[in-house]
């Protein structure tokens, strides 16, 4: 009687590491995003983390101004934190890079940026940061607006700029996500990003909306 006892719970240990297996897979690549795909087959990855309702700090950061602010939030506010990558790296030079934005403005383009870690679909709150671009928001962030549906969702944005404050770019958000909720954004001049002052005006900001 004991050696089919014994048996028996071989029988299952073998078939508990048999399933334990088989959901070990890899999810660790990274697909391009492109603006044929339709928001459901962007946001469709089993691999995005699931949020249950946590906080995301997305954002998209050439000269590192725009990370050093997400940075603050992040520091203040705690959740996920990922910073959207182009597929085709703009150049290290300033004025290249100012030529470069402008033609995809002109032209209307959508820069394919690398699938996200996290799913903005997955969270109820989703920060979104970007420089201004040629008084507008970077044609990038075109693409994550034409690849994600907020609908539902309350979004935060905040964005560096040289001189002109959100240009607009909050009532922009509003238009490209017009079911969501868009909370009072800040823009910082990138300039001044550093200055102690500024870290202050972030920590303020969130304390008037409530963190």
């Amino acid at each position: 009687m004991k050696k089919v006892i014994a048996i028996f719970l071989a029988s299952i240990l073998v078939f508990s590491l048999a399933a334990c297996g088989e959901t070990s897979g890899d999810n660790s690549s990274k697909a391009e995003t492109s603006t044929s795909e339709t928001k459901a087959d962007n946001t469709s990855n089993d691999s995005n983390t699931s949020a249950d309702g946590k906080t995301l700090i997305v954002y998209f950061s050439w000269s590192n101004n725009t990370e050093t602010m997400a940075n603050y939030i992040h520091d203040k506010i705690g959740g996920d934190m990922e910073r959207i990558e182009p597929v085709e790296a703009y150049p290290e030079d300033y004025n290249e890079t100012a030529d470069k934005a402008k033609a995809e403005r002109d032209n209307g383009d959508r820069p394919k940026f690398k699938q996200l870690q996290f799913n903005p679909e997955s969270y109820d709150t989703v920060f979104i940061g970007y420089p201004i671009w040629w008084y507008e928001l970077p044609m990038i962030m075109q693409t994550f607006f034409d690849t994600y549906d907020l609908s539902g969702k309350t979004i935060i944005p905040f964005n560096t700029h040289e001189g002109s404050g959100d240009s607009g770019t909050y009532d922009q958000i509003k238009t490209e996500e017009p079911n969501a909720t868009v909370l009072e954004g800040l823009p910082i001049r990138g300039g001044d990003i550093e200055n102690s002052d500024s870290k202050d005006k972030v920590t303020e900001w969130l304390t008037g909306l409530g963190y």
